[in-house]
């Protein structure tokens, strides 16, 4: 028996009307990033893994289980965008030609996950850099931002939770006091948990564990660990945000699951994701710089997880609609039909053509399962008159055009329809 073979396990194959929605996705967010001022930059997809070591941090899932590494080389699949930025950044030594840069980026990222619905072991980002301010302006830009994305791709119902962990020295007292409050009872922790305790205490926080979750819970983690001038800032950018209507929940126990964030961190959340419920997420890094060997330059940033997106755009996923179907009937008619499609479609419009030999009945039968809007028959009758018909799919119309005013007559229809061009 012959092998079957399949698509890796956490691996997505998107079809048709999957792609036409993820392709409307990174265009939306490719336009209303630059509406912003953002640049598009794209990246390779192989790194050092000592970016990420340095950058993400050592004791996170992210590194410690979760890397791609090719066999025999301290390369990996990136599996996160932002270390990889920088990485660029300083590479390009951009702090010597400019004090301020904002970046976008769209493409896949790989993490040894295992696999479930909405965690994948290859997957998409939208993500979004903005180097060189520490203002509070910008982290509010960075969620209107993301905000203004995810309206535009159609997901309506989500929810802001923000936090801060403060500067540096706020976020090793919030470290310490965690450690402090949790050591005796550290054999109620799980296993990583234990270990946690003792190398990066944040990361308890972030267990899903139930036992540690309830452990957490039972602690004041709000604003103790905070200096003022933090204290005051994330206060000022709660009130900013409420000035702009966006509505958010204040999470003390949001910390994000990588160590290069410092005061904002920010995640959007939908319930209908399930137990994977993150949208996007993001925050402020402003020691990742000097981390990896550069000056001390201030950064916020986010990223959008693409087949999240999808997952609650999923009922509204269709076929893409086709323009235009030419539909012929005779061999001497084939040639001529094929030249209308080329000149549709050198007018800017999406066309198709029969290319099995089928009857005009299964012609008409094809356009109508593609969702045409116009099919131009061209039969014996036609081509003695230099004319064609066009039938209108939906209203059942149709009516005689002259060959000779195909262009115009194909462009007056879909402007009635409120389309100009497609491509």
């Amino acid at each position: 028996m012959r092998k079957k073979f399949f698509n890796v396990r956490g691996t997505s194959d998107f079809k048709p009307s999957e792609t036409l929605v993820f392709q409307d996705i990174n265009q939306k967010s490719r336009d209303i990033c630059q509406k912003f001022g953002y640049e598009e930059i794209s990246l390779p997809i192989l790194e050092e893994r000592e970016l990420f070591l340095k950058g993400v941090g050592e004791v996170t899932d992210i590194v410690e289980r979760q890397m791609f590494k090719i066999e025999g080389k301290d390369i990996v699949l990136r599996p996160e965008g932002t270390a990889q930025v920088i990485r660029y950044y300083l590479q390009n030594s951009l702090f010597k030609q400019n004090d301020f840069y904002k970046f976008f980026y769209q493409g896949p990222m790989f993490r040894g996950e295992r696999p479930q619905k909405g965690r994948l072991r290859q997957f998409h980002h939208i993500g979004v850099e903005a180097i060189g301010s520490n203002s509070i302006y910008i982290d509010a830009e960075i969620i209107s931002l993301c905000f203004e994305i995810l309206k535009d791709i159609g997901v309506t119902e989500k929810e802001l939770k923000i936090n801060t962990l403060g500067c540096i020295s706020d976020k090793e007292k919030f470290s310490y006091t965690l450690k402090q409050s949790l050591s005796g009872k550290r054999d109620e922790l799980c296993e990583d948990c234990a270990k946690r305790l003792e190398k990066n205490p944040l990361r308890v926080i972030d267990c899903k564990n139930k036992q540690c979750k309830n452990l957490v819970n039972s602690l004041n983690l709000e604003m103790g660990h905070l200096c003022l001038d933090c204290k005051t800032r994330f206060n000022d950018l709660l009130s900013l945000l409420k000035d702009m209507n966006i509505k958010h929940v204040y999470s003390p126990h949001l910390v994000r699951g990588l160590d290069y964030y410092t005061n904002t961190v920010f995640e959007i959340t939908s319930n209908k994701l399930g137990s994977q419920d993150a949208i996007g997420a993001g925050g402020r890094y402003n020691n990742l710089m000097k981390s990896l060997g550069g000056p001390e330059i201030p950064a916020i940033g986010f990223a959008l997880g693409v087949e999240r997106i999808l997952l609650i755009l999923a009922e509204t996923q269709r076929s893409k609609t086709l323009d235009f179907f030419v539909a012929v009937t005779g061999q001497d008619n084939t040639k001529l039909g094929f030249g209308i499609l080329r000149d549709i479609r050198e007018a800017g419009f999406s066309a198709d053509f029969d290319y099995k030999d089928k009857s005009l009945k299964g012609q008409l039968r094809v356009a109508q399962k593609k969702g045409t809007k116009f099919v131009l028959i061209l039969g014996e009758e036609e081509h003695k008159n230099d004319s064609f018909v066009l039938r209108n799919m939906e209203t059942s119309t149709q009516e005689i055009i002259k060959y000779n005013n195909l262009t115009t007559e194909i462009k007056k229809r879909m402007k009635s329809l409120g389309i100009e061009k497609v491509i």
